[in-house]
């Protein structure tokens, strides 16, 4: 569930990085400053599913937009998917 995500994140978060996150604007979203390497290997656990990762990508949570980047299957993105979130 996106609560196991969250919590998930939460157990990785990066203080340094949520610091660095914060000195910039970043278009309204939050973050648990966690670098790319450990959310590949988060999203790993949490594991490839397309209706979940469209679920995860509505989230004001960077962090969560990278791993339902990551979770989601490259044979299922459709295009106008790919463009909404290329755009965002």
């Amino acid at each position: 569930t996106e609560a196991e995500v969250h919590e998930l994140l939460e157990e990785n978060k990066n203080e340094r990085g949520i610091l660095n996150w914060n000195k910039k604007d970043r278009a309204g979203l939050k973050s648990y400053g966690i670098g790319l390497t450990v959310l590949r290997k988060l999203a790993k656990k949490v594991g490839r599913n397309h209706e979940f990762a469209k679920e995860l990508w509505k989230s004001d949570w960077y962090d969560v937009r990278i791993i339902a980047l990551l979770i989601d299957d490259p044979k299922l993105i459709t295009k106008d998917q790919a463009e909404a979130q290329v755009e965002t």
